[in-house]
């Protein structure tokens, strides 16, 4: 069988939905194509740059989409971003354990950094600032990954609820990034 990046990277996912990360080794994916380890080193040197690729591919369709819409703003990168992220199961934890220096993921850091100065917050704090926006969004989809697969009953013994509202999930993730937006507002007019 001749195999190429993209039978790699969807073979790759495929192991991801349905397996999760845990089960994602250069094996694995090898047994997923019907090849030999071996031949998969040809294309991909390691383990990391499989998920280094595949969160390159998460962001360069983020910034797609981004640029078919007219003058995108942060809130709907944010969204965006998490839309893409819950297509592939851990997806949140392969971008946590990634460097964010691949061509997609600048780019998406700098619009980022951009709308924040925008937003009125010091360039001097915008990291800061983009790093509490981009790990919301990462948090946010970890975990409605993981209660998805949470028998919800199970916090009627608790006195808290889940932390997200699995049956409005946007509803959730929209409050939060309301309370975001309202600290970035008031503290880019305080500086």
């Amino acid at each position: 069988m001749k195999i190429d990046n993209t039978a790699i990277l969807q073979a790759a996912i495929n192991i991801l939905n349905t397996k999760g990360l845990s089960a994602l080794s250069m094996r694995a994916l090898a047994d997923q194509l019907n090849v030999k380890a071996a031949s998969l080193y040809f294309h991909i040197k390691n383990k990391d740059e499989l998920l280094e690729q595949i969160s390159e591919g998460i962001s360069e369709r983020v910034y797609t989409h981004l640029e078919s819409m007219k003058d995108p703003d942060l809130r709907q990168l944010m969204t965006v971003f998490r839309d893409e992220l819950k297509n592939i199961q851990d997806s949140p934890q392969i971008f946590s354990n990634t460097a964010p220096f691949t061509p997609y993921r600048t780019k998406l850091i700098e619009i980022s950094l951009t709308h924040i100065t925008r937003l009125g917050i010091a360039p001097a704090h915008a990291t800061a600032v983009g790093n509490l926006v981009n790990n919301y969004v990462l948090s946010f989809v970890a975990d409605e990954q993981y209660f998805a697969r949470v028998d919800q009953s199970s916090f009627e013994a608790t006195p808290f609820q889940s932390p997200i509202d699995m049956a409005e999930p946007d509803h959730s993730f929209e409050f939060g990034l309301d309370l975001i937006f309202a600290g970035i507002a008031a503290k880019g007019t305080a500086e």
